[in-house]
């Protein structure tokens, strides 16, 4: 789990050659399903079109880096329509006001905490009850109605449902994620509903024209099994790990990499093994020795 800023400036390593292609600049926010669906990469160059990454094409977020495959799955946004709709609506999150069900402002919201494990869902919400104070505690997911692009919706409770410490949303993540009737769409019959008119898309028939032109977005609709998706998560994953370790075995380590306690984990010079690489793994070094090897 990462605060977003933690996420942004990353560098995005490339693993199928080793090469940094470019930094995360922004992050795009899909407010109906509460999660990150694209990173604005900055390639510190000078381009004509926004180019962004699909969060289905990232590897990992580690602590020194997000990884991809190769440079392809990097995107000209002008190709992904659904992104182009995303970045227009602007759904920051960050530092918008709080607003409860019933209509009181409670407050603003800090930074968004991401599960990067699993599918970069937003999974709380620093909230910020007075400004003056600056005292920070953490809105739960669960307790999240809408994501707009100058409220944050919140539940009535949501006072007696905060909390201080970004571990405890782990678990509060999971209890929400069998929530399988969830949505946060917003309600436009709602009385409060008029505060958020330039949230609902003002041509219903244009989007289901999107829907048709695109049926891979009208899968979200109707969802494989649970279990069907966790086999199609845990086969990806396999096959990325299959993939990282060809990558490196056989290549040579440019740099010593030590563990938390200063113990060598591999000099450089030295041949990658896969004894190495589940060492790597193992004490959160792998994107480390990826970022840092030759042939």
């Amino acid at each position: 789990m990462k605060k977003s800023q933690q996420i942004i400036g990353l560098p995005i390593i490339s693993i199928s050659d080793g090469n940094e292609v470019g930094k995360v600049k922004n992050i795009i926010l899909n407010a109906e399903s509460g999660k990150i669906d694209y990173f604005v990469v900055d390639s510190g160059i000078q381009v004509l079109s926004t180019r962004v990454i699909p969060t289905t094409n990232v590897l990992g977020i580690g602590e020194y880096a997000m990884t991809i495959l190769n440079p392809e799955a990097i995107s000209d946004i002008s190709r992904i329509p659904s992104a182009i709709d995303l970045l227009q609506k602007n759904i920051t999150v960050k530092g918008t006001k709080v607003l409860t069900k019933k209509g009181s402002l409670i407050g603003e919201t800090g930074d968004i905490f991401v599960d990067v494990d699993n599918g970069c869902n937003i999974v709380g919400i620093e909230y910020i009850a007075d400004i003056t104070q600056k005292k920070v505690r953490i809105i739960p997911r669960s307790s999240v109605i809408t994501f707009g692009k100058t409220l944050l919706v919140v539940e009535d409770d949501v006072q007696s449902r905060l909390l201080d410490d970004p571990s405890d949303l782990s678990e509060n993540a999971s209890d929400f994620n069998k929530e399988t009737d969830r949505d946060f769409s917003v309600n436009t019959t709602d009385k409060y509903s008029d505060v958020f008119l330039d949230e609902v898309p003002e041509e219903p028939a244009q989007n289901l024209g999107d829907i048709t032109e695109e049926p891979q977005e009208s899968a979200a609709f109707e969802q494989p099994p649970a279990e069907t998706r966790q086999e199609v998560r845990s086969s990806a994953a396999e096959l990325f790990e299959e993939r990282q370790r060809q990558y490196l075995r056989g290549r040579k380590s440019t740099k010593n990499i030590v563990d938390s306690n200063g113990v060598v984990l591999i000099k450089a010079g030295e041949v990658i093994t896969d004894q190495v690489i589940d060492r790597a793994k193992s004490i959160g070094k792998l994107v480390e020795l990826v970022m840092n090897n030759e042939a």
